[in-house]
């Protein structure tokens, strides 16, 4: 009865992730999730009643998006040096759905999708529908190890294999934390161009930074070669579903067939709210008050780890995003219903693999919870793990 796309995509882990995140008095580290207390309320009951004014907010909206929006996202670029416009930019329902668009208008069955080992597993998910050959790449502190992919794409060449595209979230990575330098990324963007792949750069995290320099896009480096997907669900608020794909011109007719099969347009109401509070200033500012509040938290994480966790377990330091990866010495699959018992939730590293996953991982969120219960949660997970 169904299809087989669909029976070959196993869900399993984000249901799990689902129930752990809402597990009342269980201290969550489970989620990607943003802090509901952050979001600018006030702000958004002006906002919201400004934008119900205007007719058009409840109207249907073009595929791309609203083209104000869309020149207002293209402005927002540059500071991560990418020089763009409204032609290069479609408004996406999350950008998950970005990573679908992607995968329709570029993935036939078998075709090579390369990933970062470990990686964002929804979008693994996603990929998996289109039946891609995947290949995975390791990660170090200064993410995907660039010297692993060359060696893979010359074997794949050698094999007869053609790269169609490599999925990276190379800033704060999902699910390690860690951020490609910015010399990795120009060396990704050489290998792109000598072996003729396109590259998908995920970037929910990137102005989450409470640490170190910033760095530019890797599309800044590979601009005719790189897809960015962007998202205000991590700096404005995630239920209005409002992102963005940055793509060459050239590409943008075929991913506007891709969206425009599957819902038409993005939500209207939502991208006017958006546009109102990009071009009041007020994204700036909330992305400030999310720093100040995520940094203490992370630093609050990583001293607990320090403290609290006996000597055989290592973890990433993120500059940072919104997790912290632990590899152990359990099988953290086993250990998950025992830890939830005792009253901490994690997502196990299992997940986050399209190959060879391995068992003795874990991802700790630490946007969610306050940092008391932070330091409870990891001193839990240290009593396990001990």
């Amino acid at each position: 009865m169904f299809s087989r796309r669909i029976q070959n995509v196993d869900t399993s882990a984000l249901r799990r992730v689902l129930s752990l995140i809402s597990g009342g008095e269980v201290i969550s580290f489970a989620g990607g999730v943003p802090s509901p207390e952050l979001f600018p309320m006030e702000e958004l009951r002006e906002l919201v009643a400004e934008a119900s004014e205007n007719p058009l907010a409840f109207q249907y909206s073009s595929t791309l998006g609203l083209k104000e929006l869309r020149d207002e996202i293209a402005r927002y670029m540059e500071r991560w040096g990418v020089r763009t416009s409204a032609d290069e930019i479609m408004v996406t329902h999350g950008s998950q759905q970005g990573i679908d668009a992607v995968a329709r208008t570029f993935v036939n069955p078998g075709d090579v999708v390369i990933v970062e080992a470990p990686t964002y597993f929804v979008a693994l998910n996603t990929f998996q529908i289109y039946e891609p050959d995947f290949q995975q790449v390791p990660l170090d502190g200064e993410g995907i190890d660039i010297e692993r992919l060359e060696d893979l794409l010359r074997r794949l060449k050698a094999e007869g294999k053609t790269v169609k595209l490599l999925y990276t979230v190379p800033t704060f990575q999902n699910p390690a934390g860690v951020t490609m330098s910015e010399g990795r990324r120009n060396a990704l963007a050489e290998l792109a161009e000598a072996y003729d792949f396109l590259i998908v750069e995920d970037n929910p995290y990137g102005e989450l930074r409470y640490r170190g320099k910033a760095v530019k896009a890797v599309r800044a480096f590979a601009p005719d070669r790189t897809v960015y997907l962007g998202s205000f669900s991590k700096v404005f608020v995630p239920g209005f579903r409002i992102a963005w794909l940055n793509a060459p011109e050239e590409l943008m007719e075929r991913l506007e067939v891709a969206k425009q099969t599957a819902d038409v347009c993005t939500n209207s109401f939502g991208q006017h709210v958006t546009l109102l509070f990009m071009k009041k200033g007020l994204l700036e500012r909330q992305i400030e008050r999310l720093r100040e509040a995520y940094g203490p938290k992370m630093e609050a994480m990583l001293e607990a780890l320090e403290e609290f966790m006996p000597e055989n377990v290592e973890w990433t330091e993120p500059e940072g995003g919104m997790f912290v990866w632990l590899r152990t010495a359990k099988n953290t699959d086993e250990l998950l219903e025992e830890a939830v018992k005792r009253g901490v939730a994690y997502v196990p590293g299992s997940a986050f693999y399209a190959l060879d996953p391995r068992r003795d991982e874990m991802r700790l969120n630490f946007t969610f919870e306050q940092i008391d219960r932070i330091r409870e949660g990891v001193r839990l997970l240290a009593e396990l793990l001990t």
